[in-house]
């Protein structure tokens, strides 16, 4: 079994996140002020869980994320993927009205992704940083992203939620993404 370690930036979807992921991953959850203790080579993929407010609310967990090995499998999902954006200068800013489980279609030319309804939860959004290739938008808004050169993948909406629709399809792109 793949382990994995989900930085807790104090969400309420935290610990679902943890079960969505169980079937497939060994999962310790850290707290947020403790990420300088994570030894990042323990572990075969990294979750930087969603959260209140905004990512420069949160240094340790962007600088942990900034010094991690480019080849490191990282999943970051609402929060976790607009840190990612900031650490790669792309901008996050707020979005109106915000979005709170509220379901939208994905738009993607991956037949797994499109017109999948899923979750959101979410006040800002990302101006995608030239690093990141968009995989999926709903509402002109980027939903799923991967990076040109590192194994990051960024979800903006909640695949653990009973909304999300096929959350498999998201939990096995987590799995390749520790195998690509």
């Amino acid at each position: 079994m793949l382990k994995a370690v989900l930085i807790d930036h104090h969400d309420s979807f935290t610990y679902n996140i943890k079960a969505w992921l169980k079937s497939r991953f060994a999962v310790s959850v850290v707290d947020c002020s403790e990420v300088s203790q994570i030894k990042p080579e323990d572990y075969d993929l990294v979750i930087i869980s969603p959260g209140p407010k905004t990512p420069g609310d949160y240094p340790q967990s962007k600088t942990f994320l900034k010094n991690l090995p480019s080849n490191k499998p990282v999943l970051g999902i609402c929060l976790g993927m607009q840190m990612m954006n900031e650490i790669e200068n792309g901008q996050v800013q707020a979005y109106y009205p915000p979005v709170h489980g509220k379901t939208s279609a994905l738009t993607s030319e991956n037949i797994n992704y499109n017109h999948v309804q899923v979750a959101r939860y979410h006040s800002l959004k990302c101006d995608m940083a030239d690093q990141f290739e968009v995989l999926a938008m709903s509402e002109n808004i980027p939903m799923i992203v991967r990076h040109k050169n590192k194994k990051w993948l960024g979800l903006q909406f909640h695949p653990e939620s009973f909304l999300t629709e096929k959350p498999e399809t998201f939990l096995q792109a987590a799995v390749d993404l520790c195998s690509r």
